[in-house]
This record gives C-alpha cells, sequence and structure tokens, in this order.
C-alpha cells in the first residue's frame, strides 16, 4: 500500500529523486534548516525526542557529513536556528527553542559552524524559514546570500521534514519561480539528511498546547 502510495505521488508531483553527487562545476550552497537541540537532543525540550530517535540521529549525521565536506571546500552554507521569544506562543506547538536558551543552539555536532566564515546563522521566529528571513527595510537575508554567492543549486536537509523544510522549500521555489532569487536554478531536498519529531498521541496529551505528530503513520 506504502509503495503504491509513493509511486502515484511521484507520477503526480513535480518533483525527481535521484542520487546525488556534487562537484565543483555549478555553484552549490547548503541549506540546514533547525538541526538545533530543541529539535534533535533527546530530552532538551517540549519537540525534542524523549529517547533515542535513529531517524533524527541519522539526519544529524548525514548533516554533519555534508557541512564538513562544504566547509572544507569554503562553499556557502546556510542554518537556520529556530528561536523565539518566550512571550510569542507559536500555535499550535507548545514553547520550545526559546531564543537564548541550548534548545535554540545548534546540536553539539554542528556548533563548530558558528566559527566558519562561510557559514551564514539566522535566527527564525516562524515556521517558513524564507519569511524568517524578511527585514523591516523590505530586504530578505537568504535571497540576499543566494545573489551574493552566486548559487545555481541549494541542498537543503533539516527538520522537520513535513513542517519548517516543506514550507521553507515551497517557498524558495516559488521565489525563484517568480525571478526573485536569480541566478538560483534548482533545489535539491536530501531526503536522508531530513527528519521529523516524534510525538505520540498519549504524550501530546500530557503536554500543554500540544498536538500529536507522530513520526511514523
Amino acid at each position: 500500500m506504502a509503495s503504491n502510495t509513493i509511486d502515484l505521488l511521484k507520477q503526480e508531483l513535480p518533483v525527481e529523486q535521484d542520487s546525488l553527487l556534487l562537484n565543483g562545476d555549478v555553484k552549490t550552497g547548503l541549506v540546514l534548516v533547525d538541526i538545533v537541540n530543541g529539535f534533535c537532543t533527546v530530552g532538551a525540550g517540549n519537540l525534542a525526542p524523549k529517547q533515542p530517535d535513529k531517524q533524527i540521529s541519522t539526519m544529524v549525521e548525514e548533516s554533519v557529513r555534508l557541512a564538513r565536506a562544504f566547509c572544507d571546500k569554503k562553499w556557502p552554507v546556510f542554518a537556520f536556528l529556530d528561536s523565539h521569544h518566550p512571550d510569542i506562543p507559536e500555535h499550535p506547538y507548545p514553547p520550545h527553542c526559546i531564543a537564548g536558551t541550548d534548545e535554540a543552539r545548534l546540536v553539539p555536532e554542528l556548533q563548530w559552524l558558528e566559527n566558519e566564515a562561510n557559514v551564514t546563522l539566522k535566527c527564525k521566529d516562524c515556521i517558513d524559514g524564507f519569511l524568517g528571513c524578511m527585514e523591516k527595510d523590505g530586504s530578505n537575508v537568504f535571497v540576499d546570500w543566494i545573489k551574493n554567492n552566486q548559487i545555481k543549486v541549494i541542498l537543503v536537509v533539516g527538520i522537520c521534514t513535513d513542517i519548517c523544510v516543506l514550507d521553507f522549500v515551497c517557498s524558495a521555489l516559488s521565489a525563484r519561480n517568480r525571478g526573485f532569487l536569480a541566478p538560483l536554478e534548482d533545489l535539491i531536498v536530501f531526503s536522508r539528511a531530513c527528519a521529523t519529531f516524534d510525538i505520540s498521541l498519549h504524550v501530546a496529551r500530557a503536554v500543554k498546547d500540544a498536538i500529536a505528530h507522530p513520526q511514523v503513520l
């Protein structure tokens, strides 16, 4: 049943599934979405795993591997950090990734990125990182990053696949299609380096403002 559903989606959606080969022929940038303690480190917060989670740990391992490869070559890296003011809730989710706490920091395996010259870190207080990059003067930090680095392809990894990753990818694709992200040509989501959080129904009932979000349906 699951296989049939995936086949149907492949037929209907404008996406392609393929292997990944990175080289220096096309200017490529890496985008890390919310690989922070509040989503990835066991016991770090309301939306963090309650116990070791294979899907999330694999995502972190693959993201670290890619980040190392990009930084070794001095290729551009852009990292979103989910970061919320304690008095501004993000419904329908319980308080998470509060600004100034360890929840809103990169996971320990990626904190070295904070000292890399080719890395741009951007705190965001909303689901969609593209919108979270809007500045008061109307500029957009992510758009500027694309243009300043003359990036033609972005490789997107992170968490949560079906929420923050999806929203960012959809907005970036729309911006590209409208001509706002030149010279960007293509956007690749590396599925092995993406994950989503797991909140069962009984856990959600015990956490104020939480909703169930099973990792596997």
